[in-house]
């Protein structure tokens, strides 16, 4: 859950970069970010999903538009993390 934490806030950072707000203010944040996002997809929400990455998979978001496709429970759970994603993301398509 540390990711989950970890992640919520500096997602709302970026959707101020895609909104063109004070994005500018915090490209230090951006920096720690996008490690951070790549090293919890390969360990907590690997653990979380019970799915490891595949080839091409560095952030949580393409993959969770693969696990969202699934049949069953992680299935259903990741579809509704990836439409929250879309409501939140100005552009309405974060997750494909």
């Amino acid at each position: 859950m540390i990711s989950l934490l970890f992640l919520l806030p500096l997602y709302s950072i970026w959707v101020q970069h895609e909104r063109g707000g004070f994005w500018r203010h915090l490209w230090l944040v951006a920096l720690v970010a996008g490690p951070a996002d790549i090293l919890l997809n390969y360990t907590e929400l690997a653990l979380l999903t019970g799915d490891f990455p595949k080839k091409g998979e560095y952030t949580f978001s393409k993959r969770l538009s693969r696990l969202s496709k699934e049949a069953g429970l992680r299935g259903d759970v990741c579809y509704f993390i990836s439409k929250v994603l879309n409501r939140i993301a100005p552009s309405g398509i974060h997750i494909k």
